[in-house]
């Protein structure tokens, strides 16, 4: 592939990637106004960083990518390229998580609220700073059975 091939490939491929992620944004947001509200859901869930909660959706892609490396075989309805578009689209929302919190430590607010109604408090342990946060459900979830 050639320079001109490649640059034409990688512009189809970001535009495909990003077109990819925010059809999925919809429903791993659900419908929430933080694009990062599931990582940071999923974490809370399970007592993990949103940033652990994250690089657990991209090695699942990356196992899967490795396997094609090492058999040449997919097994599964998703492409290697589709797999490929999701764990560019992860790398930027993981850039997205660390840019936040480093936004969230020079704030230096030991409680705040935001806008989706997520309570945060920091917690400085040496030079790492880890948010915590508490969730509640979107309106729309409330009251249901």
């Amino acid at each position: 592939m050639n320079t001109k091939e490649l640059k034409k490939f990688r512009e189809k491929f970001i535009e495909d990637a990003n077109s990819l992620s925010d059809k999925k944004s919809i429903e791993y947001t659900i419908s929430n106004d933080d694009r990062l509200f599931n990582f940071k859901n999923v974490g809370n869930r399970v007592g993990i960083t949103p940033e652990q909660a994250l690089m657990t959706y991209v090695l699942k892609h990356m196992d899967a990518i490795c396997n094609d490396a090492k058999t040449g075989e997919v097994v599964s309805d998703e492409t290697i390229l589709s797999r490929a578009h999701d764990v560019v689209n992860y790398m930027i929302l993981y850039a997205a998580l660390k840019t936040e919190l480093s936004n969230n430590i020079e704030d230096k607010e030991p409680h705040t609220h935001d806008k989706n109604n997520v309570k945060q408090s920091g917690t400085t342990i040496g030079d790492s700073v880890r948010i915590r946060t508490s969730y509640t459900e979107p309106p729309k979830w409330e009251g249901l059975p």
